[in-house]
């Protein structure tokens, strides 16, 4: 049985802690060559071509690959504004949570680092109500799925060009299989209840 202190000072406590302080979370977003549930394959050239892209640079500079509560928010079918492009629809829907501030290959993975918002400018509104789900949900230790946006072109299923990656999201439902938020390392840690 650990002490009070040396359970304050545990690693796992600590990678907890920064994360909620900092706000930084690190995400696997798309798999490099492999299928996707609606059968999208990302080759690593065209990865690292979008990584090496000034749209990719102009996005993380200023901050503009926003992320929200599902893709919902940028369904072109919810849309009540009709000239709204529907990636607008998350701020006409007040649902930004995160930026994304960088992406990377890691492995066979194109991760990044999502960057929630503060809650204090969104006190007593429903983004606010958001932020403190998610950073509550990863405080548990519940590693959420993501699912990037991402505008390109394809030949069959396979993505031959990147425009452009606006976001990514959390969602219950991610194109990948282990798409989400990378908490532990060591998938074998639980903290005790």
């Amino acid at each position: 049985m650990l002490t009070a202190r040396e359970q304050a000072w545990h690693p796992c406590n600590i990678v907890f802690l920064l994360v909620y302080f900092l706000m930084e979370i690190k995400a696997r977003i798309l798999p490099i060559e492999q299928k996707a549930s609606d059968g999208s394959i990302f080759p690593r050239k065209v990865l690292i071509d979008y990584l090496e892209s000034d749209t990719y640079k102009h996005r993380i500079a200023t901050r503009t690959c926003l992320g929200s509560i599902t893709h919902g928010n940028r369904d072109q079918k919810t849309n009540k504004y009709s000239l709204v492009p529907a990636v607008d629809q998350m701020l006409l829907n007040m649902m930004i949570t995160h930026y994304v501030s960088k992406m990377f290959i890691e492995g066979d993975w194109l991760c990044g680092t999502l960057v929630l918002l503060p809650v204090e400018p969104f006190e007593s509104t429903h983004i606010g109500d958001w932020i403190k789900m998610i950073r509550g949900l990863v405080m548990s230790g519940i590693e959420l799925p993501v699912s990037a946006v991402v505008v390109g072109e394809w030949q069959k299923d396979v993505c031959t060009k990147i425009y452009d990656i606006p976001g990514v999201d959390f969602t219950l439902d991610p194109g990948f299989k282990k798409a989400g938020l990378v908490l532990r390392p060591d998938k074998t840690f639980s903290r005790k209840r």
